[in-house]
């Protein structure tokens, strides 16, 4: 597949199917003719200028609509998450130099809080839709303006990675082909805009005639509320990571859960034997676990692996062998090896097109990525993947860098001297932290001061202090001196919650974060919860007080006290917001 055949492709699938559903959100179903025709407005609307188009838009709708119009119109797109802080909006702005800022409300108000005025703005609202005909999106020939989504750099600055619709077209068709997906299949369109994994989620059900189905606005729905929606909305093919795939294990499944999930395929961190042994013990082989692997640079997923009973009995679960066209080689001094520890190379059947700017980074040739990745090839050919050779995590599946948060965290006055690391404490999930040596600053001080200096998924959860950061004698941070957060944490002083129902409360807030004590009025995001955190919390309200607490509920009251009125009143008969049912 060209990358002018994804085009064609989609455009088959709407001419066949253009009444069916391409897109179902929460608000309204698009058919594969109304997404069409809003491409066409867009397509239109692009085709006057020139440049990158920054996609800053909350709503996916749009973001679909624009990559299929940059695709057509030979210009680049850049799709960011609206929810970064005002110094990433800078940087990334003078870096890609967009011509065109398409956006909607949530775009805008983003844009305009971090004091970016003067774009060469347009609105979502002002897009209308025009008649949709194949022929003008079937054989185009322009250029393959490509993508640029930005991820977490070392230095404290987003780094923009260069990808191709060649590319995203070659793992197009492996995954269609591999899982069989077919007009009318049902895949999770769980990815934010702003990872390259919406790619997937997006293109894949439209190029294959199926619906792309996207949750209600807000948190990503986990545990109970997760298996509700994967019931209700009949899906067939799941994306996720293992973070938000383990949340299931709170939702009471049973061997007749989940009627049409065919597979669920994880992919950006780790899977555990335990996770194997769980999915296989409720539905044996009948619904696939997939493994997946493969870093930005190379364009989504390279190595995958169904998983097997005898993979829950490895030590470490195997991330898979190559996708067709793909090589995969661990190096150690340069030279491929077998069964032994090394750096992993991924050589893709296309064209690498680097980092924004001609930043180097790991790109070793034209089609070759030496990925940081730690890992080892077994004799069967399956590949192992073993940790980092640098500071890099996965938080939630995203990349994220341990400089760019001790360099944000170093910005404030109060600290001294850091250091992140992200610990995975017994039978926990791991949990980033930021150990510091600051006097006489507040945990809320220095949360509101990494809410302006980095994105969500970068912000630790925990602030350890420490006398000093220890050190190897070359003077680096020893991480492996650092003390477990159990060991290093103070003990909260707050006021005590209430027995009964706040204090049933406050050990789910202990669960979640992995605190040792909770006040009655302290913030659940001001403890580090995050936004899957409140996603878990929510849910946690469901399952073990039986009620609905609405999100909007939570922004108005989100502390142990405010919860527990909340779920009072709504055993109460009275919704949460006070009205009377």
């Amino acid at each position: 597949m060209s990358h002018t055949s994804i085009l064609d492709r989609w455009a088959d699938q709407v001419e066949h199917r253009a009444a069916e559903p391409a897109l179902a959100t929460a608000g309204r179903d698009w058919s594969h003719r109304e997404l069409a025709e809003l491409a066409t407005g867009l397509r239109a609307r692009l085709a006057e200028g020139t440049g990158p188009v920054l996609v800053a838009c909350a709503d996916p709708v749009p973001v679909v609509a624009a990559i299929l119009a940059c695709a057509a119109t030979g210009r680049a797109f850049a799709p960011v998450d609206t929810r970064q802080p005002a110094a990433r909006w800078t940087a990334l702005l003078a870096d890609l130099r967009p011509g065109t800022v398409l956006a909607d409300a949530a775009g805008r108000a983003a844009l305009a809080a971090a004091g970016q005025g003067e774009l060469p703005l347009l609105e979502t609202e002002s897009v209308t839709g025009l008649p949709w005909t194949a022929d003008h999106w079937r054989g185009l020939d322009g250029p393959d303006a490509g993508y640029v989504y930005f991820t977490s750099g070392t230095t404290g600055r987003p780094k923009g990675i260069l990808g191709s619709f060649e590319a995203v077209a070659h793992f197009l068709d492996w995954e269609i082909a591999e899982f069989g997906i077919a007009p009318g299949t049902r895949v999770s369109m769980l990815t934010s805009p702003g990872f390259d994994a919406f790619l997937r989620d997006a293109l894949v059900p439209l190029c294959a005639g199926g619906t792309a189905v996207v949750p209600s606005p807000g948190a990503v729905p986990v545990g109970a509320a997760l298996g509700d929606w994967l019931t209700e909305q009949r899906i067939e093919l799941l994306h996720c990571v293992p973070t938000v795939f383990r949340t299931l294990r709170a939702a009471g499944l049973t061997a007749g859960s989940l009627p049409r999930l065919r597979a669920a395929l994880l992919a950006g961190e780790p899977v555990r034997p335990a996770d194997i042994t769980w999915w296989r013990g409720l539905f044996g082989a009948d619904k696939e676990l997939v493994n997946l692997y493969g870093p930005s640079e190379t364009t989504m997923t390279k190595v995958f692996r169904r998983l097997t009973a005898e993979d829950a009995e490895a030590e470490t679960v195997p991330a898979g062998c190559p996708m067709p066209g793909v090589e995969v080689r661990v190096l150690v001094a340069g030279r491929p090896v077998t069964e032994a520890i090394g750096e992993i190379e991924i050589r893709t059947p296309f064209p690498l097109r680097g980092y924004l700017g001609g930043t180097p980074g790991g790109f070793a040739g034209p089609d070759r990525y030496r990925t940081g990745d730690l890992g080892r090839l077994r004799a069967d050919g399956a590949l192992e993947v073993l940790g980092r050779r640098d500071q890099q995590v996965k938080v939630h599946g995203a990349r994220v860098e341990l400089g760019e948060i001790e360099d944000g965290l170093r910005r404030h006055p109060g600290v001294a001297d850091v250091c992140a690391a992200l610990v995975e404490e017994t039978d926990g999930e791991p949990v980033l932290c930021a150990y510091l040596v600051a006097e006489g600053v507040t945990d809320e001080e220095l949360r509101g001061h990494a809410a302006e200096t980095l994105p969500a998924l970068a912000r630790p959860a925990l602030y350890l202090r420490l006398s000093a950061i220890p050190r190897t004698l070359s003077g680096k941070a020893d991480r492996r001196a650092l003390p477990s957060p159990a060991a290093a944490r103070a003990g909260h002083t707050g006021e005590q919650p209430l027995e009964g129902l706040e204090a049933g409360i406050a050990e789910l807030w202990r669960e979640l974060l992995h605190v040792p004590s909770v006040g009655r009025h302290d913030d659940f995001a001001l403890l580090g919860g995050d936004s899957l955190g409140i996603a878990r919390l929510l849910d946690g309200l469901r399952t073990r007080f039986g009620v609905e607490v609405p999100l909007r509920v939570y922004v108005g009251a989100p502390t142990v006290a405010g919860l527990a009125a909340a779920v009072a009143a709504s055993r109460d008969g009275a919704r949460p917001d006070g009205e009377r049912r």
